[in-house]
């Protein structure tokens, strides 16, 4: 989604069931119409290639360097800090597989064990590694937000379970971070969402809270919502942040997203996609979190369904390549984000960027490019519950029907 910048390469593809990253011409490592420069290619990393046999075959792994696990010291809930010791420091070009956290509906005073019976989920703390990771960072991890001004000490320090920051090598204020998104994988076998009558995108209309629990089906990809309805999973991560600005302050909490990214919410950066986001902090201080296995554009009650995931993450670091707020890049669409308080101006924001896109692109004016939206690009509602809401724009890349196509993922037509 940049244009016309240096890509570093450390880039390797991979072929899983259902989803391929495929290396071509030295092209191939461009983003959003920006052309690679050969002189910072450093070579590519070997393709592990795999055929799928039959429906439901298992996935390959996706090649990484690095592993961050789920543990006290690498989980921070509820906002982003520009102090924390990082995670992991890593070159661009790097591949990072993050253990994330998430999945603990049962409340911050009760037993697990106990919600888990409840919900009829047929695992335990103890027979579960993931979970078992999870509810030690939950109760081992120092990193909590202050309480919010008048609040009684003590409160306020739940909030979104993150794992960061991971420092890149040479990030400047004023740079910019490419994040492929190589592989997401739901680490447990549920999740679950809620709504309250004060929450989501109508506030007065729940007569009372409510909880759903999902067993999720990993060999046929669906959530089960009930015996008549089966929800295709597409997971994702929710937050996907640069550390913020200073003017954000040194506790920025994670619930509304910002130009630098995070509590996006946007159901499209799934395995194959691309985000696409400015620098504001020495090192990029990249964060990550808020775990779904599926979610619909709105996200209305509040959350989606809540889980805990693997991530297979590439980090590629553009100097001097400046980016005004958040975009993202699927194999077939271009994705502007626009957002705000007020949803209204939140669609103005995203149309007057996707306009800036376009103009960037394809040399577009004002005028032709206002003209090309209302005629062929689709604003989607991102979410509309956090506080700060979202707009997006998808930009088909099949109507420039004279670019060849180089981006590095594939979807197998079988």
């Amino acid at each position: 989604m940049l244009d016309s910048c240096p890509t570093r390469s450390d880039t390797r593809s991979t072929l899983r069931v259902a989803q391929s990253l495929r290396l071509g011409s030295p092209r191939a490592n461009r983003g959003f119409g920006s052309i690679i420069n050969p002189a910072t290619t450093r070579g590519l990393a070997l393709a592990v290639l795999g055929l799928a046999l039959a429906t439901g075959a298992r996935a390959l792994e996706v090649p990484y360097d690095y592993t961050v696990p789920c543990t006290p010291e690498n989980a921070i809930f509820g906002y982003f800090s520009p102090t924390k010791k990082p995670v992991l420091t890593v070159k661009s070009g790097a591949v990072v597989r993050i253990e994330g956290g998430g999945g603990n509906k049962w409340g911050a005073e009760a037993d697990p064990d106990v919600w888990l019976k409840e919900n009829h989920i047929p695992i335990t703390v103890e027979t579960n590694a993931a979970l078992k990771e999870i509810v030690t960072a939950l109760k081992d991890s120092p990193n909590r937000p202050p309480p919010l001004p008048g609040a009684p000490a003590g409160t306020g320090r739940g909030g979104h379970f993150l794992i960061g920051p991971i420092y890149i090598e040479d990030a400047e204020p004023g740079d910019s971070l490419e994040v492929r998104i190589l592989d997401v994988t739901p680490r447990l076998p549920y999740g679950a969402n809620s709504a309250t009558p004060a929450g989501g995108g109508l506030p007065g209309v729940m007569p009372r809270p409510f909880s759903k629990v999902y067993m999720l089906d990993h060999k046929r990809n669906a959530a089960i919502y009930d015996d008549k309805i089966e929800i295709p999973m597409a997971p994702f991560n929710g937050v996907n942040a640069t550390c913020p600005p200073d003017s954000e302050g040194p506790y920025r909490r994670s619930t509304e997203p910002g130009v630098f990214g995070g509590n996006l919410d946007s159901k499209d950066l799934t395995t194959g996609s691309t985000l696409y986001l400015p620098i504001f902090q020495k090192g990029a201080l990249f964060y990550t979190g808020d775990c779904h296995a599926a979610q619909g554009d709105g996200e209305i009650a509040g959350d989606a369904i809540g889980t805990a995931n693997t991530c297979i993450y590439q980090f590629i670091l553009h100097k001097g390549v400046t980016l005004k707020g958040p975009r993202a890049e699927t194999p077939t669409e271009y994705i502007i984000y626009g957002m705000d308080h007020d949803l209204g101006i939140a669609m103005k924001n995203a149309m007057m960027a996707t306009l800036d896109f376009l103009k960037e692109k394809g040399g577009y004016d004002l005028m032709q490019a206002y003209t090309l939206c209302s005629a062929a690009v689709d604003f989607r509602v991102t979410q509309v519950v956090d506080k700060t809401l979202g707009i997006h724009g998808a930009i088909a890349k099949k109507l420039f029907v004279n670019d060849t196509d180089t981006y590095w993922y594939r979807t197998p037509r079988f």
